[in-house]
């Protein structure tokens, strides 16, 4: 199994903290590794190689997809909010205009 070497600091790091946090274990960790270092892992246990730009691609898929999806969402609130404004402030303008109409000066002569 190939690791890179973020993978094999990450490993080296988590074994020092448990020869740190528990050298009894640590020790019988060392003894496993030095027992079996010639010993290919079984087949199940085995991580498959896989083509370093593939989950790269996966992942750009993904987040260009979430960009979209987060700017249709914006964009159908925004339109909603507008609308809405619209239809409420014509509602508002409509009621004033009518209930003025009596203030008006009328000119058909004296009241």
């Amino acid at each position: 199994m190939r690791l890179t070497y973020r993978q094999q600091r990450q490993l080296r790091l988590i074994d020092e903290a448990v020869h740190r946090s528990d050298p009894h274990l640590g020790a019988m960790f060392g003894t496993f590794d030095r027992l079996y270092i010639d010993q290919d892992l079984p087949g199940v246990e085995q991580v498959p190689d896989q083509p370093a730009g593939r989950g790269r691609l996966r992942r750009a898929a993904s987040r260009i997809m979430g960009a979209l999806t987060t700017a249709a969402v914006a964009i159908s609130v925004l339109l909603g909010k507008a609308i809405s404004a619209a239809t409420a402030r014509r509602r508002v303008l409509a009621p004033a205009a009518a209930s003025y109409e009596h203030i008006r000066p009328r000119t058909d002569g004296p009241p």
